[in-house]
């Protein structure tokens, strides 16, 4: 045998070895963002969400993030579908068998490499390899990858991974690979939260970084000058103020004429027929965000800036209820998702608002009903957008 090779070298050449394993651990913390124990025990055993139909494969994983408590249990979907940061320059290049730059291409080439490895140790899991060098009580042997940071980092040394920037005497940094850091670059690059709440993806990940946290707010606050101007650049929606809606009742040819509108449509308006969550809508076929002679596709929530809308004194409540609840989760989410979300509403709403004096505004956020409210709730919770 020792003509051949070592026992390591065959083995090697039979196995994924540990150093190859964590390079995978990497490969699959970079492209999902999970946590560096979620990723070790990424388990073997998947559900084929696409039924091996042909169309966009997706394998659908188990995790168990124990201090989640009795959330501890999730599932994973890694899709083919590939991510704008990992898609290599000329993927027409990359073969069927090496597709790294999708998690699904990733997961399957790992499940297929280590499989043997699995059957050997009885493992579950999916990152199995050969340990080479005894140490730590532990000897040669296959066995799943139980990453303390030390296999992880001591590929990043062998690469010889530098940071962009150089020390004071002009020489290059070692830049650390950590399971960690990787998943902190992942949500800092994406903006959005894996496996916790929005909240804890701005306060505990993307603020941690306290290098990136100037910049960042200075992206936050052009994104918010740029909605609150858009969103005064469009007007807001009209309001009909409640000595109005009583005289509607006993002159209604007048008002019509005064609303742009015909008797028949503002005889409905002030019947409430015509409501929508925040206004009531005018023309539902010949507004600016559908097809003429097509009902209106667009979210309620643009009826703040549409010219067929036309708020009430009824819609008072609600709009109160939602100002306040976009309000909230401006402290509840990522500060530049909030802007881009929610920056326009809220300043078209605050508008809206200021058109009432403060005890009417007072008295309708009093006064709102459960019925005010769940319908709020519904609508911030989009059940009432068309799917």
């Amino acid at each position: 045998m020792s003509r051949i090779g070592s026992a390591t070298q065959l083995v090697s050449a039979l196995h994924m070895t540990v150093a190859e394993t964590a390079a995978g651990a990497v490969l699959l913390a970079a492209m999902t963002g999970e946590n560096p124990e979620v990723i070790l025990k990424t388990p073997a055993a998947h559900h084929r969400a696409d039924g091996y139909t042909g169309d966009i494969a997706t394998a659908i994983v188990g995790l168990v993030k124990p201090r989640r408590g009795r959330r501890a249990h999730m599932d994973l979907a890694l899709s083919e579908v590939p991510d704008w940061i990992s898609m290599p320059e000329k993927p027409e290049e990359v073969t069927s068998r090496d597709e790294l730059h999708t998690p699904f291409g990733l997961y399957v080439l790992l499940h297929e490499l280590t499989a043997r490895s699995r059957e050997l140790v009885g493992s579950s899991r999916l990152l199995v390899g050969y340990r080479a060098a005894a140490g730590e009580g532990i000897g040669r042997r296959l066995r799943p990858l139980a990453d303390t940071g030390v296999h992880v980092a001591q590929l990043g040394r062998s690469y010889g991974l530098v940071r962009d920037d150089l020390d004071a005497d002009g020489n290059p940094v070692p830049l650390p690979l950590r399971l960690d850091l990787l998943r902190l670059t992942f949500i800092e690059l994406h903006q959005r939260p894996v496996a916790h709440t929005e909240q804890t993806a701005a306060t505990s990940y993307m603020a941690r970084n306290r290098g990136n946290i100037t910049e960042y707010r200075m992206v936050v606050a052009a994104t918010l000058d740029a909605e609150v101007a858009k969103a005064r650049a469009r007007g807001a929606v009209v309001v009909m103020s409640a000595q109005e809606a009583e005289r509607a009742r006993s002159d209604p040819d007048a008002v019509a004429a005064e609303q742009g509108l015909d008797v028949a449509t503002l005889k409905r308006l002030i019947a409430k027929e015509l409501d929508t969550v925040l206004a009531a809508c005018t023309d539902n076929r010949h507004g600016p965000h559908g097809l003429p002679g097509e009902p209106c596709p667009a979210s309620f929530m643009l009826c703040l800036e549409c010219e067929c809308a036309r708020a009430l004194p009824h819609h008072l409540p609600v709009q109160v209820l939602v100002y306040d609840r976009l309000a909230e989760r401006r402290e509840q989410m990522d500060a530049l998702q909030w802007a881009e979300r929610f920056a326009g509403p809220h300043e078209r709403l605050a508008d809206l608002l200021g058109q009432h004096d403060e005890t009417a505004v007072a008295d309708a956020r009093r006064e709102a009903t459960e019925v005010d409210r769940a319908l709020a709730e519904r609508f911030l919770n989009r059940e009432l957008d068309l799917r």
